[in-house]
């Protein structure tokens, strides 16, 4: 596998285009900002495709789902399929609502470029036997050989796309090339949008050029390793968030922070 290299610095005038839920939408967008792009969250039917024709990738997040914004994602995966805009989709609950299920499988012929979610989500969606409850994965969901297989026999059904799976081993599958990462902490899960932010990263990555396969592994450790350089005992939990958001700041400045990942790549 050829060797990931330094992303950075990126091109400040991309502008990532997040349809996502109310919760993560202040973090997702400082987390962009903290790279050196430009984030917008339009997800009003009347107006998404205006900001979706002016942006660089496009991140679709189901967290917090609606009629209304089901509309709107709809109208923006169709843009970005005819576009070949990069798109990210966030499976968020997908093992919870047969709702959401039936809406991924529908994205899925949009193509898009990265389909993200927890163990349990991406069990759910390939038909593995899962126990997620809500939008969390459960700790009986982390066997990762069953997956890794489904997962391949996807790709060969949706060649160019890259599955990024988030767990305390991080899966990214593509059609040629497998990683299982091994960075982060668990503090991590303190709080909440930080699923979301990888995905959201992701898009970033996208905007500058990278493969699937390459904006999802540069994505995931940047944030599990911004995360590790955290010394989190006595920390809070509003002081964690705060300096997540600090550590994705500055972690661009080190130029070796790619040798910080841990984890195994194969063809």
């Amino acid at each position: 596998m050829q060797k990931l290299t330094n992303p950075f610095p990126l091109s400040s005038s991309s502008l990532i285009h997040c349809i996502t839920n109310e919760i993560s939408c202040e973090m997702l967008a400082n987390g962009i900002l903290a790279l050196g792009c430009k984030p917008v969250m339009a997800d009003d039917s009347r107006e998404v495709l205006d900001f979706t024709k002016q942006s660089q990738a496009l991140f679709i997040n189901l967290g917090h789902l609606s009629a209304e914004k089901e509309k709107a994602i709809r109208l923006a995966a169709t843009y970005a399929a005819q576009a070949c805009l990069p798109m990210v989709v966030d499976a968020v609950g997908l093992a919870t609502s047969p709702i959401r299920k039936t809406l991924v499988r529908d994205l899925l012929e949009y193509k898009p470029t990265v389909l993200k979610g927890n163990m349990s989500e991406i069990r759910s969606l390939v038909g593995l036997k899962h126990h997620g409850v809500g939008v969390d994965a459960s700790a009986k969901d982390q066997e990762t050989e069953d997956l890794l297989q489904a997962l391949k026999d996807w790709c060969q059904l949706y060649p160019g796309m890259s599955f990024l799976v988030t767990g305390p081993k991080d899966l990214i599958v593509s059609e040629n090339q497998v990683a299982v990462l091994r960075n982060g902490c668990a503090e991590l899960d303190w709080i909440t949008g930080t699923g979301d932010l990888v995905g959201a990263l992701t898009a970033v990555f996208l905007s500058q050029g990278r493969t699937a396969f390459e904006a999802s592994c540069l994505a995931v450790s940047y944030l599990n390793i911004s995360a590790e350089k955290i010394f989190v005992q006595g920390m809070g939990l509003e002081d964690f968030r705060y300096q997540v958001l600090n550590q994705l700041s500055l972690l661009r400045r080190d130029e070796n922070w790619l040798e910080a990942i841990k984890g195994d790549f194969y063809e």
